[in-house]
């Protein structure tokens, strides 16, 4: 009964008299217990003369509601004709209730008599009440009940989507109640016309496999027969984030029935580079990337512009890692294969690592990093090996046999190339305190030369940093005592019997007195601090913190911490990768606290060998005579020091050094064994990876000082689309560079009232080349059959960027164009 009572009184929100005729009687009783504040219930019975006074003229404000126990006659036997044409009735079968509950009219009431399973759930009342305006089309009304169903927007893509991720659950009970409210047949027929999906039986599974084949069919310029929508249909599906899971699994399953793995037997790399609905593709291209960089019969611009093109595809996240060895092992063989590693002189050596050599280094790390982190290593083993053999073989070994063969018999260990280290407080930070100027110090320890070049183009893609790249010849032996104690103000280091170092007399080990030393020459305006110490604070307590001081150092040990232990060495140049991200995030906060000028340096570098040393790749130091202080992997200390091993011998004269401490170093990349210590990682010696410093200069500025690349769509002959397809040129304005930044991009063509009428493509312009014509993308969009409503009139090639942080995109750039052709030939009517 109260469902009852509120459709009369959602009646009377309208209407200030209400029709009820009730042959049957049936809910007299009903009526005369129900309490309708404001409304009088009159009983019609052969009284419509006398009623129609009392409403018209005696009470012409109040409300009535007029109840038969008669059938509703004919309008022209109906006393009161006029006053029910002009106001309303009421009808209380199941229909009429449902339409009454949704405020719809009787132009709908066939679809609830149709499907009136759907409007026997309350809740899907509700859901639909709450989006339906009532003034919607019968379709539109419809795919509104299926959007309910699917918990959906009433769309006909988010729909079947919606059933495609119940089909990856091996569920049914969406398209169970879909047939129940007698809603599939309508369904299936909507799904011919925007599809051209005709198989009978029809079911969703049989269509989810051939969406899955006709999408693969159409990449491959095969035939099929499902209209373009279909396959626009699945890219939706497979970029979305709600789907993910799902597309997955049924890309998976779809893979096997369709027999992929066979057809990709027939296939080469060109043919499918493109083409990202089964991770079997994936899983191809890397395979014939892999073998065809181990063969060499496979450029580097070819790899790298295939990777590029992968980087879309909806598995390249699963496989980054795989690609980034990859594109590294491609680079550091056409690096091997172009560079002279002849060195004649000490100069240069380290002019030509400063130019060249160090890319090596910088790929083979990177390598290393992305093979210990592919999901797949396996595949990459072969290439491993290569790699490891070319890097130690042929580049790492010779080069530092012929550089050190240059320092075996240098007089004095300098270079007219780059200044030592040992006068970095005289060159990099004395002319800010003559300036009255503060300056910040960041420390790394073993950030060597090929780290640093990364780390400055990382720091110049920050907005409003500015970075540069320097140099300087690292102390020898390359350990940390000394590195450090060269970075602390000073008239002369030496180093004691028992490898520590000092620094003007005054022992340099620990910061208690390093900050001794740094501020005896400051006048008490130095502060130390580590790493976590300036990412702990926020920025007002930095800026009170640094006010006081002129010079502050900040030590971090990322890189050396995990280097030389020998339980995770293996690790280090995953340390490399967190050491340049703290690093930045120390610069932001350092900024933040009002530092404008910083300097990042280091104390060495280092030597790392991925593969195990054998027994044969150690020196044996046990025939070295004399006073031996001290043995480390790379290096012995000591006094009338004598060898006949492979051994370099100094005098802490030659090296710069105070004292009466001799040093003997190996010749090459070689170590000494020393139990419990690690050997793939190492420094002390005299390398070029361990002893040339990088030194990074960074500044921070007022003004937005990145940008992003700008892509322009070039003008065409012609404004008319007379095709299935529109082709069209899109250009990068300038090369990418640190503060040149790459754009994504998705281009799709859409009609006046704003539908998309083609399939959707998202377009990486990132290129570097200095060529324009490198920096061209020909881009073809084919037109869907939406596209056919928009014949003979305008519609407008959209460009929308990414918003960050969302799935969403905003406007960049459009072009507009007239759309005339001939549909006929294309669609199937």
């Amino acid at each position: 009964m109260d469902r009852i009572k509120q459709l009369i009184e959602k009646q009377f929100e309208e209407h200030r008299i209400v029709f009820w005729y009730d042959d049957a009687a049936t809910y007299r009783i009903d009526l005369d217990s129900m309490d309708l504040p404001g409304i009088n219930k009159v009983f019609v019975d052969n009284n419509e003369f006398s009623l129609k006074y009392q409403i018209l003229i005696q009470e012409p404000k109040e409300k009535f509601l007029l109840y038969f126990t008669c059938p509703k006659p004919e309008i022209q036997d109906n006393w009161l004709a006029d006053l029910l044409l002009a106001n309303t009735e009421i009808k209380i079968d199941p229909i009429s209730m449902i339409l009454a509950e949704l405020g719809w009219g009787r132009e709908y009431q066939d679809i609830v008599k149709e499907h009136e399973y759907f409007f026997k759930s309350a809740k899907r009342i509700a859901a639909i009440k709450k989006i339906h305006n009532r003034k919607e089309s019968l379709p539109r009304t419809k795919w509104m009940m299926l959007g309910v169903i699917t918990s959906t927007e009433a769309r006909w893509d988010e729909v079947l989507m919606s059933l495609f991720e119940e089909l990856a659950k091996g569920s049914t009970e969406q398209f169970d109640l879909i047939k129940k409210c007698g809603l599939d047949s309508w369904l299936w027929i909507q799904i011919h016309k925007l599809l051209g999906y005709k198989n009978k039986p029809a079911t969703i599974k049989d269509l989810c496999l051939e969406i899955f084949g006709a999408a693969y069919n159409s990449a491959l310029d095969k035939a099929h027969s499902l209209d373009q929508e279909a396959i626009y249909l699945l890219k939706r599906f497979k970029d979305h984030v709600r789907y993910r899971k799902a597309f997955r699994e049924l890309s998976r399953q779809c893979s096997e029935w369709l027999g992929i793995e066979q057809d990709l037997q027939l296939r080469d790399l060109k043919d499918i580079t493109d083409i990202d609905y089964f991770e079997l593709i994936e899983q191809k291209i890397l395979s014939e990337l892999t073998q065809s960089i181990g063969r060499e019969t496979i450029g580097l611009i070819e790899v790298e512009r295939t990777i590029r093109r992968r980087m879309l595809s909806h598995w390249y996240d699963d496989f980054s890692h795989e690609y980034g060895a990859l594109e590294s092992a491609a680079n550091l063989r056409h690096l091997m294969n172009t560079l002279d590693i002849s060195v004649y002189s000490f100069d240069e050596g380290i002019q030509k690592y400063l130019n060249q050599f160090y890319k090596l280094d910088f790929q083979y790390r990177k390598f290393i990093y992305h093979y210990q982190k592919a999901n797949q290593p396996k595949l990459l083993n072969e290439l491993y090996e290569d790699i490891e053999n070319r890097y130690l073989n042929s580049f790492l070994f010779p080069l530092s046999i012929a550089f050190t063969g240059q320092i075996k018999n240098m007089e004095s260990y300098k270079s007219q190339v780059i200044t030592p280290q040992s006068e970095f407080w005289k060159k990099e930070i004395s002319p800010y305190l003559e300036a009255n100027k503060k300056i910040f110090v960041i420390i790394s320890d073993a950030l060597r030369y090929e780290i640093g070049s990364e780390l400055m183009s990382q720091i110049r893609q920050e907005d409003r940093y500015e970075a540069e790249l320097g140099a300087c010849l690292g102390m020898l032996p390359s350990y940390t005592q000394l590195g450090m104690a060269a970075l602390l103000p000073h008239k002369q280091i030496s180093i004691t019997p028992d490898a520590s170092v000092e620094v003007d007399g005054i022992s340099s080990k620990g910061s208690e007195y390093r900050r001794k030393i740094l501020n005896l020459h400051t006048k008490e305006r130095s502060l130390l601090l580590k790493a976590s110490e300036v990412l702990s604070r926020n920025s007002d307590e930095s800026k009170k913190l640094y006010r006081d001081y002129d010079v502050i150092y900040v030590y971090q040990n990322r890189i050396d911490a995990l280097g030389d232990d020998l339980t995770t060495e293996s690790q280090v140049f995953e340390a490399v990768e967190s050491a340049i991200v703290e690093i930045i995030e120390i610069l932001r906060k350092l900024t933040s606290g009002n530092a404008n000028n910083i300097v990042i340096t280091t104390d060495h570098g280092f030597l790392y060998q991925h593969r195990a040393l054998e027994d044969s790749d150690f020196l044996s130091d046990s025939d070295v005579s004399g006073n031996v202080l001290y043995r480390h992997r790379r290096f012995i200390l000591g006094t009338d020091l004598k060898s006949n091993a492979a051994l370099m011998h100094f005098s802490s004269k030659q090296l710069g050094l105070n004292g009466d401490i001799e040093v003997m170093l190996p010749l090459a990349n070689q170590r000494m064994k020393r139990q419990g210590s690690g050997s793939r990682y190492v420094h002390g010696g005299a390398s070029l990876q361990e002893i040339v410093v990088p030194i990074i200069r960074v500044n921070k500025k007022r003004v937005s000082d990145v940008e992003f690349v700008d892509v322009e769509i070039l003008s065409t002959s012609g404004r008319i689309i007379s095709t299935g397809q529109l082709v069209v040129k899109l250009y990068q304005r300038d090369p990418v560079n640190d503060k040149m930044q790459p754009v994504t991009l998705r281009a799709g063509i859409y009609s006046q009232s704003g539908d998309l009428i083609s399939e959707e493509k998202t377009i990486n312009f990132d290129y570097s080349s200095d060529n324009p014509r490198d920096r061209e993308f020909q881009c073809s969009l084919v037109l869907s059959t939406k596209a056919e409503q928009a014949n003979n009139q305008q519609i407008v090639l959209k460009l929308e960027k990414p918003i960050p942080g969302t799935n969403k995109y905003q406007f960049y750039k459009s072009e507009t164009y007239t759309l005339r052709r001939a549909f006929s030939s294309d669609f199937e009517v």
